[in-house]
């Protein structure tokens, strides 16, 4: 994985040593002055400088050894970590989600992992977002996964996919076909709402007060499939991850409406608990977590973000 430069001059280095470099890496005392050139000369910089009969490292030399150093480090905990996953035959993987991720997202994770790992149980629990990131501090779960943002201290979260939250109407809707561009006209509308302790709700509900809007009525509905429903049979708008509502968006039954003020995008997160050691079996979920999410982007017509840095 590290570039054999990289690895040459690491060796020299710690040794401060040409001949036990080439010994350590069974190559000849040529070769590793061979490298160590060519790598002064990609940097334009001298890394070493002998004085007397002594090597010692420049100052650029250090720093790069400080990265040689990591990258060496991490290219064992891959190893190991690759090796640990050729072995993972059984275990349990307990993942919490908000109702949007479970619902349309990890269903697809979820049975792309029991694919490859047929001996391991997983338990699936969808709640709201409050419900899971209780679950999350009361040690229930091994991840969970909702939409920012997170405010408590004691959850480690990264990025999973990025979301665009939709103002769905139906296709007889005059938003169906008119851009609002005054918001002063979401006023008159009735609002199809989540219960209380969902986050696109929270985040709704966020921007209506920013924009000073109080919506002439609101109806409270148990779920999203409820709400699109709703919506289909015109008897209200609502705001929606797009992911939940890709399929009716592309059979027309539901229509996206061109709200500009009601714009929000949001990030999906990967959680867990800070103090949760995380089992092979987690690890292994997690990179393909990682694997799935950039198809699922993809297809949802949202731009590639980052892919999940380490835990």
């Amino acid at each position: 994985m590290i570039e054999q430069r990289i690895r040459v001059f690491h060796s020299v280095a710690t040794n401060l040593s040409f001949s036990k470099a080439a010994q350590e890496l069974s190559i000849s005392q040529p070769g590793v002055t061979f490298h160590i050139k060519a790598l002064e000369k990609e940097y334009g910089t001298a890394l070493l400088e002998r004085v007397g009969r002594r090597l010692y490292l420049t100052d650029a030399g250090r720093t790069l050894l400080t990265y040689a150093q990591r990258m060496s480090l991490i290219e064992a905990e891959a190893r190991v970590a690759v090796e640990e996953l050729k072995g993972l035959q059984s275990g349990l993987l307990v993942v919490g989600a908000s109702a949007t991720i479970g619902i349309y997202l990890l269903p697809e994770v979820v049975g792309e992992f029991r694919n490859r790992h047929p001996g391991v149980k997983v338990s699936l629990r969808v709640g709201n977002k409050r419900h899971t990131l209780e679950r999350l501090s009361n040690n229930e779960l091994d991840f969970g996964l909702v939409a920012s943002p997170i405010a408590d201290p004691s959850l480690i979260g990264e990025p999973y996919v990025a979301d665009e939250l939709v103002v769905i109407v139906s296709p007889g809707h005059r938003f169906a076909t008119q851009a609002i561009t005054y918001p002063g006209e979401l006023r008159r509308e009735t609002f199809l709402v989540r219960e209380p302790g969902s986050g696109t709700q929270e985040l709704m509900e966020e921007r209506l007060k920013q924009l000073g809007i109080e919506p002439a009525d609101t109806m409270q509905l148990g779920s999203t499939e409820a709400i699109k429903q709703a919506v289909a049979a015109n008897l209200g708008i609502s705001i929606a991850s797009r992911y939940s509502v890709e399929a009716e968006l592309a059979s027309g039954r539901l229509c996206a409406a061109n709200v500009p003020s009601l714009k929000m995008h949001r990030q999906l997160l990967l959680l867990h608990h800070k103090d949760k050691r995380l089992t092979k079996t987690a690890i292994a979920f997690r990179l393909l977590l990682q694997e799935l999410s950039v198809r699922q982007q993809e297809r949802a017509g949202l731009e590639n973000e980052p892919a999940l840095s380490p835990i």
